[in-house]
């Protein structure tokens, strides 16, 4: 691999790994709830892009190949190379966000589990 070739895959991989944390994080957690809450009144499309972290991660991706404008490929024609660069990434975000999807799922069972048992043990609280 060439250096330049390494370092627009680098790029790529960081832009995956945080396009899937950000999407996650605004599209799941507490945190972001009231936001989440705000965009479904002013608009069901709106709406539905807060709470979906794969079309939230869309725009997550886009953002960062606009602003690093990394390419994977070298066709001489930039804007499909930097489509094509851009698919390669939503992919690689997708893989990540299946992982940190089933990460939560399991966390949320593990604090359901534990609040069963805490009211088993502790009926009276």
């Amino acid at each position: 691999m060439t250096s330049i070739l390494s370092s627009d895959f680098s790029v790529c991989l960081m832009i995956a790994l945080s396009s899937a944390s950000l999407s996650m994080t605004i599209t799941q957690t507490e945190l972001f709830a009231s936001l989440r809450a705000l965009a479904a009144r002013k608009n069901g499309l709106l709406g539905h892009l807060f709470s979906c972290f794969y079309c939230m991660s869309h725009w997550m991706v886009a953002t960062g190949m606009l602003i690093y404008h990394p390419a994977l490929l070298h066709s001489g024609i930039s804007l499909f190379d930097w489509v094509m660069t851009a698919f390669i990434v939503l992919t690689i975000t997708t893989f990540i966000n299946g992982l940190l999807f089933k990460v939560f799922q399991a966390a949320i069972r593990t604090h359901v589990m534990k609040h069963e048992a805490q009211q088993i043990l502790n009926p009276h609280k």
